[in-house]
């Protein structure tokens, strides 16, 4: 299904990255100031129109639009959504503002992580105007009719990452920072299946946890995966996501000085195994995550590499 109630007057779209059901979410508040959040990427941009008109919204009926953050899969489109909605402000983290502003750096970054298919998957970025850009700091609020939206500075998958409560539904928008929600459509599997996301350049298993300790104090009930659908309870999120970077953490421990990033993947791949085990759930072939788990493996490349340098304590 391509638009799904997530909660009233709240709405998830499946933006069909990388072409398959089941793997992004955009979500719709319905009200007399639409909000947007999430955008996807340029590839998803002709299924989140669909969404929003199947939902009786235009782009140009969107007053606000809101990225948690700038990785091309949460906000590579965000460009082209604000040309089609001119009444809109964009709503992000400080440290995103410059991005959206000028892509270029973000998506010379991008294209380190992907080379050369990056356009291929994600699509051109194109600039937002800068004083159509609000930067939401930590605990700032937006006032939408009687709705307010909470916003809090959430590092551990990224420094630039906002994640943002609803005050009526007591539920989390969450990014990446509570954790992938793997869905059977995505998968293949008949469960649906929850573990983080470690990313390259800024994740920090450290970090993350603390994150998750200080959202876990918001007494939430739900949570808004961008990746995919909705937790309910809230708990089940933070359950997995903690245990998950709690074994990358010892992962971490664990692995040989200096390994490779095929070592890396290897160790990483053993990892979600077992946890599959452990969760109930005996999968041989976790290809089904295959591009998450390597994306993953490099984020804690990257981690260890500057833990070894002395940029992250030891």
């Amino acid at each position: 299904m391509a638009v799904f109630e997530a909660a009233p007057n709240i709405f998830g779209i499946d933006l069909f990255e990388e072409d398959r059901p089941g793997r992004s979410s955009a979500y719709v508040i319905l009200g007399k100031e639409p909000v947007l959040i999430e955008t996807g990427s340029q590839k998803s941009h002709d299924a989140l129109v669909m969404g929003l008109v199947e939902l009786g919204v235009m782009p140009e009926d969107l007053r606000h639009i809101i990225v948690t953050h700038v990785h091309l899969d949460h906000a590579g489109g965000v460009g082209q959504m604000m040309a089609r909605a001119p009444e809109a402000l964009l709503h992000c983290h400080p440290r995103a503002r410059r991005h959206v502003i000028d892509p270029s750096r973000l998506g010379a970054g991008a294209r380190k992580v992907y080379g050369d298919k990056v356009d291929d998957i994600f699509g051109p970025l194109v600039p937002v105007e800068e004083d159509r850009v609000v930067p939401q700091e930590d605990g700032s609020a937006l006032e939408v009719g009687d709705r307010t939206l909470v916003f809090y500075d959430t590092p551990g998958h990224a420094r630039h990452h906002t994640c943002v409560v609803d005050q009526i539904t007591q539920g989390l928008f969450s990014g990446d920072t509570v954790g992938i929600r793997y869905v059977p459509s995505y998968t293949g599997w008949n469960f649906v299946y929850g573990f983080p996301t470690t990313s390259p350049s800024d994740f920090d298993p450290d970090v993350m946890l603390t994150t998750l300790d200080r959202l876990q104090e918001l007494d939430l009930t739900r949570v808004y995966h961008t990746h995919f659908g909705v937790t309910h309870p809230a708990a089940a999120a933070f359950d997995f996501s903690r245990r998950g970077t709690e074994a990358v953490a010892r992962l971490i421990e664990q692995v040989s000085p200096a390994p490779s990033l095929g070592e890396v993947h290897e160790a990483l791949s053993r990892v979600v195994k077992d946890d599959l085990s452990l969760c109930g759930h005996t999968v041989d072939n976790v290809a089904p995550l295959g591009v998450d788990i390597w994306l993953n493996s490099q984020g804690i490349f990257v981690y260890l590499q500057k833990q070894s340098s002395g940029e992250v304590k030891n």
